[in-house]
């Protein structure tokens, strides 16, 4: 899978990008901003979008632009309540989170992409 990874915590977003890479998934990114992440997002299938990028509170309105592109979002955000109501997006993997529950979340988004959803994982907040 391409996975495009949107997070402006550089230590975040390296580790995630070794643990994408790891699983053997192509990694995108990562992105500080949603504008750079947009302009990055062709052939993207899953993205794991912060929800407040160095832009400011701008990874509602990516996921939105990302979905509408046939992605898969999960938001990855220490504050949930947020996106709570967000129909781009399947779930929310809540920060901090564990190389783990990373796997699983992916794992998920990816039997999601393929039409064989596995029961969520605990670590995951599913939406819709």
């Amino acid at each position: 899978m391409n996975i495009l990874i949107a997070e402006d915590e550089a230590l975040i977003a390296f580790d995630t990008a070794y643990t994408v890479e790891a699983l053997g998934h192509k990694v995108t990114g990562p992105f500080g901003r949603a504008d750079d992440a947009k302009a990055g997002s062709d052939g993207i299938e899953i993205a794991l979008v912060d929800v407040n990028l160095s832009d400011g509170e701008t990874g509602p309105a990516l996921a939105d632009f990302l979905y509408r592109g046939g992605a898969t979002v999960i938001f990855t955000t220490g504050n949930p309540e947020i996106v709570e109501s967000n129909t781009s997006a399947i779930g929310i993997l809540v920060k901090p989170y564990t190389t783990v529950g990373l796997t699983q979340a992916i794992d998920y988004a990816s039997a999601y992409r393929m039409g064989t959803p596995l029961p969520h994982p605990g670590i995951l907040h599913v939406l819709g």
